[in-house]
């Protein structure tokens, strides 16, 4: 985590040194990542770093959870209503969060795509917890989907939550692959009203999907 000498630089600065270390860390993974390029792009000394982060891989923690605390802060606005979802309004919401925020902050999505597929300085052990920690939040959904009858009853919690974990993980390469065009890209980076209408198509197939199946009933 950051040193109180961190905390204590200008605001400027300190933004400049996070949007630098954001650029790097997004186009490289731990290992190949510069900490030479991020304090020349910042426009400070090598050793003024050292002041900041105790090593590279303090810097590396800081921007984690600077993702984390991104999505904690969008999962927190599209969860504001006291009364719980309904199971798939809230996979359709759970799966909104992560293509926004793909959409949003393609460079921190990166950072943590990286962090969970590539070679990372976060122990296993870490990643497995994390991992099977969202699974289990999806087990809990699950189940209490059997119980409003949402969900049929024999139904595996638990493969069930790994499906929809996997696909909640691609979800946002996956939207803003099929999304981002060059008619549906502003200026400022956000989705416009056209790219926003093509990502809820996209939600709304993906949910039609897993709430039907593809086998024809008929």
């Amino acid at each position: 985590m950051p040193l109180q000498t961190f905390e204590n630089l200008p605001e400027d600065k300190r933004q400049r040194i996070i949007d630098c270390a954001v650029d790097e860390f997004s186009q490289h993974d731990y290992a190949s990542a510069s900490i030479s390029k991020i304090v020349a792009n910042a426009g400070i000394a090598k050793g003024s770093l050292y002041q900041y982060f105790n090593d590279k891989s303090d810097l590396y923690s800081y921007l984690l959870d600077l993702v984390s605390q991104t999505k904690a802060e969008m999962m927190a606005k599209a969860f504001q209503q006291e009364k719980p979802l309904p199971f798939f309004e809230s996979l359709l919401a759970l799966f909104s969060v992560m293509a926004n925020f793909e959409l949003q902050h393609p460079k921190l999505a990166k950072i943590g795509y990286k962090a969970t597929s590539g070679k990372s300085p976060l122990p296993e052990d870490l990643l497995i917890k994390g991992k099977h920690s969202t699974i289990q939040y999806f087990v809990t959904l699950i189940n209490q989907g059997k119980i409003s009858g949402e969900i049929i009853s024999d139904i595996d919690a638990e493969t069930a939550a790994f499906i929809f974990v996997s696909a909640l993980s691609e979800m946002g390469n996956f939207v803003s692959a099929k999304s981002l065009t060059d008619n549906t890209i502003d200026n400022t980076g956000k989705p416009t009203p056209a790219q926003l209408s093509e990502i809820e198509r996209l939600y709304q197939q993906v949910i039609m999907i897993l709430k039907n199946g593809i086998a024809n009933k008929g």
